[in-house]
């Protein structure tokens, strides 16, 4: 009897042994696959769960904007449709940076360019250099060589209009920037659902802290380590939302338009923006939401139909998962609603305008997916930045504004 205790234990041991060396090479083999295409021997944050360590370390809580980025940390970032990661860095202050240091007090010859919005002004897909806010800056800097430019990236990924108003009151606007960029539409449709009304400040949507979220158990948690796993799960994912695209297509308890409430609050928080970098001294542009699909295509009944990419196709289903309380129809004329919204408001209250919405074809070449930008969007929209920021920086001061309008 102890001879076989002995041999099952030393038979249970080696199959142990044998299956943990089995996944320890297939584990090594994906890492190095992945290193070979360059993206890196580890995962990136676009394929880890909210309660990943990888994710839940970078962020922290916030009083009044409910989470923003760590101060002084270095990030991979990147994109399933990107080749290759970037290196993401945040500043002392949490805001993404090149070079990891912001003074509060602003040098004599300093000119500060501060963006708000969301993952689309993040692009934490990109490096520093390339999304569009840094080759901004550098556009900037080349056209005023005599000065020192200066860009607060303060977008914080999943941030709608509610959360950006504490953001830029509470911690943009005590660095001075003479100019704010403000960049957003998309993630205010996320909030609005069918099954109940929209509160102005969205504490309808926002009803827990950041970071409470269940912990997956001890063997799950091992499991959202390993690279094999993580990349298995996700492709899975993916053929879960092809398999459901005809569901998603047909939009089933979802609303064919955005409710005139949301447009109202929507508004009302763009104001108060712009309200309060104008109260901070600072002149404003506003643009509208750029995106890969025509907002003019009638995607719920022909997106079978019309002639589309892989990834326009693939991000029509993407876009249903993201927004789930509004058909396609009502959340490409969502966005078409606000970017209206976003022109009035500009030629209201006489702020700097640019219709990305129109300006950035609707290409692959410039979109990694449904919103974020590649390389070439970024430039592109950089580009379009550029001369009506340095307008706003020659124009006149807010304080002669406001005496004229007098």
């Amino acid at each position: 009897m102890r001879t076989l205790t002995k041999n099952l234990i030393f038979y249970a041991f080696g199959t142990f042994i044998t299956l943990a060396g089995f996944f320890a090479v297939i584990e090594l083999a994906t890492r190095t696959v992945s290193w070979a295409r360059g993206n890196g021997l580890g995962l990136a944050l676009h394929e880890l769960e909210a309660t990943d360590s990888a994710i839940t370390d970078i962020y922290r809580f916030h009083p009044f904007a409910g989470f923003v980025f760590k101060p002084n940390q270095e990030i991979a970032g990147g994109h399933p449709a990107q080749e290759g990661l970037a290196s993401i860095r945040t500043d002392e202050h949490g805001f993404l940076s090149e070079t990891g240091s912001l003074p509060i007090a602003k040098a004599a010859n300093e000119i500060r360019i501060a963006t708000i919005g969301a993952s689309t002004t993040a692009n934490i897909n990109l490096s520093y250099a390339d999304n569009w806010p840094g080759r901004l800056g550098k556009l900037v800097q080349q056209a005023l060589p005599g000065k020192k430019v200066t860009v607060i990236n303060a977008a914080v990924p999943g941030f709608n209009t509610a959360q950006s108003i504490g953001n830029l009151a509470l911690r943009v606007m005590p660095f001075k920037p003479d100019v704010v960029i403000i960049y957003h539409a998309y993630n205010d449709l996320k909030v609005v659902r069918p099954d109940f009304e929209i509160m102005p400040d969205f504490s309808n949507f926002h009803t827990q802290p950041f970071g409470q979220h269940e912990r997956p158990n001890l063997f799950l948690g091992v499991l959202n380590r390993s690279m094999f796993y993580v990349r298995t799960r996700n492709s899975y994912r993916e053929y879960k939302k092809a398999v459901a695209a005809v569901d998603l297509i047909a939009g089933k308890n979802r609303l064919d338009r955005v409710p005139d409430p949301a447009t109202v609050i929507f508004e009302h928080n763009i104001r108060m923006l712009v309200a309060c970098a104008r109260a901070g001294g600072a002149n404003v542009v506003l643009s509208s939401f750029a995106t890969l699909h025509d907002l003019d295509e009638d995607y719920e009944s022909g997106a079978l139909s019309i002639e589309l990419t892989p990834r326009k196709r693939q991000e029509l289903f993407s876009i249903m998962h993201f927004t789930p309380g509004l058909s396609l129809n009502g959340i490409f004329g969502g966005i078409a609603r606000y970017n209206e919204v976003l022109k009035a408001v500009s030629k209201a209250h006489d702020t700097g305008w640019v219709d990305n919405a129109k300006l950035i074809e609707h290409i692959d070449q410039n979109f990694i997916d449904r919103v974020h930008f590649t390389r070439v969007g970024a430039e592109q929209m950089a580009r379009n930045f550029l001369s009506v920021t340095l307008q706003q920086l020659s124009g006149a001061s807010i304080e002669n504004v406001i005496s004229a309008a007098d």
